[in-house]
C-alpha cells in the first residue's frame, strides 16, 4: 500500500474535490459530516471525542491510545518500512496526517524535541502521527535513551492523558485507522531512524 494516497478506509468526512484533489466539503453539508464523523469515532473506534466551539472535532489521548507525532515525510517513510518488513511483531497501527500541533490543541503537552522555530514552515502543515499504545508518552524518553537516541533533536513529540489531537477524516488516514494502537517499542527504531535521515537531509539542503 502507498502511503501517498489515503487510506481507502470507512472513516466519513474529507469528500475530494474532483478537479483539485483536496478535501472539499459544501458548507450546508460541513455540520453533517463532523456528526458523521463523530459517531464513526464513537461507534466503530470507541475513542474519546471531543467538540470545540467552532464545531472541531478532537481526539483525547492517553485511555485507548498514545500518538507519537513526527515530520510528514519521515514518518511516511518510517511507515513504508514498516510495511516492507511484513512482519506482525513490527506491523503498525493506524497512522494519520495531523496539523502542527499548536499550544492551544493540547492540555498537557510533552515535547520529547522541540524543532527549532525556523524549520517550522508552512510546507510542513501536516504532521505524521502513529497511534500506539497508553503509556507510550511516559516511556519514550527511557526507550530513546535505551536505543541510543536519547538527547537527539529528531523532531518527535508525543502525546498522552491531557492531550489532544484533531480527528482525522477519511482523507488524512495513511494506514488501517481500525487496527490495534501496538505498543511503541515495535515501532520506535524505525521511526527514529527515520526522522534522524530526514534532519540530516535538511540540513544538508
Amino acid at each position: 500500500m502507498s502511503t501517498n494516497a489515503a487510506f481507502a478506509g470507512p472513516v466519513p468526512g474529507g469528500r475530494a474535490d474532483a478537479v483539485s484533489g483536496r478535501a472539499h466539503v459544501a458548507v450546508a453539508e460541513a455540520s453533517d459530516e463532523v456528526d458523521e464523523l463523530e459517531r464513526w469515532y464513537v461507534q466503530q473506534r470507541g475513542w474519546p471525542v471531543r467538540r470545540d466551539e467552532r464545531g472541531r472535532l478532537w481526539l483525547d489521548a492517553g485511555t485507548e491510545f498514545d500518538v507519537v507525532e513526527v515530520p510528514a515525510e519521515a514518518g511516511r517513510r518510517a511507515l513504508r518500512r514498516l510495511i516492507g518488513y511484513g512482519q506482525a511483531a513490527l506491523a503498525p497501527g493506524p497512522v494519520a496526517l495531523c496539523e502542527v500541533t499548536q499550544p492551544e490543541a493540547t492540555r498537557s503537552e510533552r515535547a520529547l524535541s522541540k524543532p527549532a522555530q525556523s524549520e517550522v514552515t508552512q510546507a510542513e502543515a501536516a504532521r505524521c502521527c502513529f497511534f500506539v499504545a497508553p503509556g507510550a508518552r511516559d516511556d519514550l524518553p527511557e526507550l530513546l535513551d535505551w536505543l541510543d537516541w536519547g538527547g537527539i533533536d529528531l523532531g518527535m513529540r508525543a502525546h498522552g492523558v491531557g492531550d489532544r489531537i484533531p480527528a482525522p477524516t477519511a482523507d488524512r488516514w495513511l494506514h488501517d485507522p481500525l487496527a490495534v494502537p501496538p505498543e511503541v517499542i515495535a515501532l520506535l527504531a524505525t521511526i527514529a531512524q527515520s526522522c534522524s535521515r530526514y534532519a540530516l537531509t535538511r540540513r544538508a539542503r
